[in-house]
């Protein structure tokens, strides 16, 4: 890299403090021309703290700031780094990034420090995604995966099967290229059968790579009902605060409304419904033909329903022959003291065969049962092993490259000759690479770390 950057690395906006980033081969002059301390700038020490000011071009003290001063190759980036932690207001962050760039520094471009790290050999392609993934995790699911992809446990994973195919690659070259040195001999069909043992293996990692989708994504949970049974009741209730308006008017939601919380370390969106009922009103059709879309793009739905009154309405009969629902009977307050509890159990037996154990009889408006309905989604998670394994691949990306590194080990089967063969090995090898970044083209970098925010 032969130019120095710099970028805001903390959020645009009031704070208690800012930072400004720069790194490069110029890093230190960049922040010698402009920070003034007691201490000479190249008496400071690297990797400590030092309390100074910035100064303008004329010597006026711009603010008070701690400066980190980091010598490569000991850096994130790899390259000499400067940090200014500033009081976190706009206007002097502004200031004091404005005058790194009168001195020299270029502004950054998106992910260009993970970049740079990237390049200099600190991080593979997959540490950084990670680094982004982290950024964006809202649960702690997401949090522990990036977490351990930044480590580098994930990508040793794929090296490590590269490195077997480059083995067996090298293996076949020596064996043909140099048939005088005493190498052990391998046969089309021993090539053949180490390429299926290693694709068996890559499929694999794409299966768990789709079970563990909910981890990445979130769990999108459709709360569903008839108009008026306490839908955004719950909606507020489980996320503590009003964010849907809650009327004794039938057909007030119009529109789907998303919900994210962290339930146990999982993100979970749910997803506030119209009502499914036949009506005459255009816009309440529109917001009940959204609710089915919602139902059937859902991976569990929560139906509520009104236990004082009938409950098999246009909802009930649309989600009845789903297994993914939890049925709740909502409203037992309301229900005479003395007839409650015969009442839920009629209710209960009524309704098992269609829901199973799946059924939770509360009152929303006091509170009741939220962590009863949570409890129970998360059973229907763990049920279908969705948690149980964890996935190398954490992408999109990753699984393409690994699918299309099968595709060139399945080619292998129709080969007859072992130097044939050894060209869908080099393909499937190089395929594996392209997910660290070890053969990686300029525009898959490129296309990776444009998508990341600017100081990072």
């Amino acid at each position: 890299m032969e130019h120095t950057i710099a970028a805001i690395s903390t959020p645009v906006g009031v704070g208690g403090i800012s930072v400004i980033r720069i790194s490069g081969s110029n890093a230190f002059s960049v922040a010698k021309s402009m920070f003034k301390s007691k201490t000479p700038f190249e008496s400071i020490k690297s990797h400590t703290v030092t309390y100074g000011t910035v100064q303008d071009e004329k010597g006026n003290t711009l603010d008070h700031v701690l400066l980190l001063k980091m010598q490569a190759p000991k850096t994130y980036t790899g390259e000499d780094t400067v940090e200014i932690h500033c009081h976190g207001g706009i206007y002097v962050t502004k200031k004091i990034l404005a005058m790194a760039y009168a001195n020299g520094a270029h502004p950054a471009q998106p992910g260009e420090f993970t970049k740079r790290a990237f390049v200099n050999g600190h991080i593979d392609l997959m540490e950084a995604e990670a680094v982004m993934d982290l950024i964006n995790s809202e649960a702690e699911d997401t949090y522990k995966e990036a977490l351990s992809q930044m480590k580098g446990e994930k990508s040793l994973q794929i090296k490590g099967i590269r490195s077997e195919l480059i083995d067996l690659i090298s293996h076949i070259m020596v064996m043909m290229d140099y048939p005088e040195y005493d190498v052990e001999k391998i046969t089309a069909k021993d090539t053949k059968e180490k390429a299926e043992e290693i694709a068996k293996r890559l499929r694999i990692l794409i299966e768990d790579f789709d079970n563990r989708r909910i981890i990445r994504e979130g769990l999108n949970v459709a709360v569903v009902g008839d108009v008026n049974v306490g839908k955004s009741t719950f909606i507020n209730r489980a996320c503590g605060q009003n964010r849907v308006i809650v009327t004794d008017i039938a057909g007030t939601t119009r529109d789907v409304v998303e919900v994210k919380i962290d339930i146990k370390g999982l993100c979970v969106i749910l997803k506030d419904t119209a009502g499914i009922r036949s009506t005459d009103n255009e816009i309440e059709k529109i917001g009940i033909e959204k609710s089915k879309e919602a139902i059937e793009e859902s991976d569990a739905v929560i139906y509520i329903a009104d236990i004082n009154r009938p409950y098999k309405d246009e909802i009930f009969n649309y989600i009845k022959d789903m297994n993914k629902a939890i049925c709740v009977l909502n409203k037992t307050d309301l229900l005479l003291e003395n007839e409650r509890d015969k009442h839920i159990k009629f209710m209960e037996r009524d309704l098992k065969k269609i829901f199973k154990d799946r059924i939770i009889a509360c009152s929303l408006d006091k509170k009741e049962g939220i962590n009863e309905i949570f409890d129970k989604l998360l059973d229907m998670v763990n049920a279908g092993s969705i948690r149980q394994k964890d996935s190398v691949i954490t992408n999109e990306r990753h699984k393409k490259h690994i699918a299309d590194a099968i595709k060139y080990l399945e080619n292998t089967k129709e080969g007859s000759f072992i130097d044939m063969l050894s060209v869908d090995l080099t393909c499937a090898a190089e395929e594996l690479g392209k997910i660290t970044g070890e053969t990686a083209s300029a525009d898959i970098v490129d296309r990776i770390f444009e998508k990341f925010c600017i100081g990072k």
